[in-house]
């Protein structure tokens, strides 16, 4: 019961923060770039979360960072998955020198943590927002490569793959008609715990200042403007720190849940 719980609030949560990201910022009473007011001042002075250090209206810069944070984490893990998906059915499909090259180059790979990984990528591509996607979704892929590949192995040995390879079907057929469809659900449920490392990622990263520009208004960099007033303005760093949070446990909540229901039972 407690379960079912969690994961109805945590659906809730998900579709809250998705559609404040959606239509947020077309409710957003200020420019979220602009002052609107004193600096610091407080919910009660100017509703409903006060400014920043800048004198920038928080509530706004919270509803466009809803937009930034998801979408660039969203952005990250259809790279991950696009790239993840592909070399994990080729290196299924092609059991030879290439698959054992893509398993080598996932599994070297896997010997540093995906957050470092993208770390390094930053580091060498230089800061940057769009850096950022690009090295998280890098980051993420080579442990997307490794689950992929395990599911779509476990397909291509049932019966009925055995039957259409026997009847003449070629690999790209097989991998279209038969593999790919039936891993629909467990890639499905793959990418949704993606999804919670890649919203983590991001906003680690952004958080750290690796965005390269403080005035973008997205979840981790105001978490970063904030962490320097904890003592005289708190809720600056520890709004969009909880909604970080919340946000990664419930999605990861639905990732977990979708993983066991497509789960095989013996």
């Amino acid at each position: 019961m407690t379960g079912r719980i969690t994961i109805i609030i945590s659906s809730f949560w998900v579709v809250a923060v998705i559609l404040l990201a959606i239509f947020g910022p077309l409710a957003a009473p200020a420019d979220p770039f602009s002052p609107v007011g004193e600096p610091l001042l407080s919910p009660l002075e100017h509703g409903p979360m006060g400014t920043d250090a800048l004198g920038r209206d928080l509530w706004s810069r919270i509803l466009y960072g809803a937009r930034q944070s998801l979408s660039a984490a969203l952005l990250a893990t259809t790279l991950t998955v696009s790239i993840g998906t592909t070399l994990g059915l080729i290196a299924v499909l092609y059991t030879s020198w290439l698959g054992g090259i893509i398993l080598t180059l996932a599994n070297a790979a896997l010997a540093i943590p995906g957050l470092l990984l993208a770390m390094l990528f930053v580091a060498a591509m230089g800061p940057g927002y769009l850096t950022v996607i690009l090295a998280i979704g890098l980051g993420g892929a080579p442990g997307f490569i490794r689950l992929s590949r395990s599911i779509f192995a476990q397909i291509a040995d049932e019966g009925y793959v055995d039957v259409a390879r026997a009847l003449g079907a070629g690999k790209l057929r097989i991998a279209r008609n038969h593999i790919l469809l039936n891993a629909q659900g467990p890639l499905l449920s793959l990418a949704t715990t993606h999804f919670a490392w890649a919203f983590m990622g991001i906003t680690t990263l952004t958080f750290l200042g690796l965005a390269g520009d403080p005035s973008i208004p997205e979840w981790g960099v105001i978490m970063n403007s904030g962490r320097a007033f904890l003592i005289d303005a708190p809720w600056l760093a520890v709004v969009p720190g909880a909604l970080i949070s919340l946000t990664i446990l419930a999605v990861h909540h639905l990732g977990l849940e979708l993983t066991d229901r497509f789960r095989p039972r013996g």
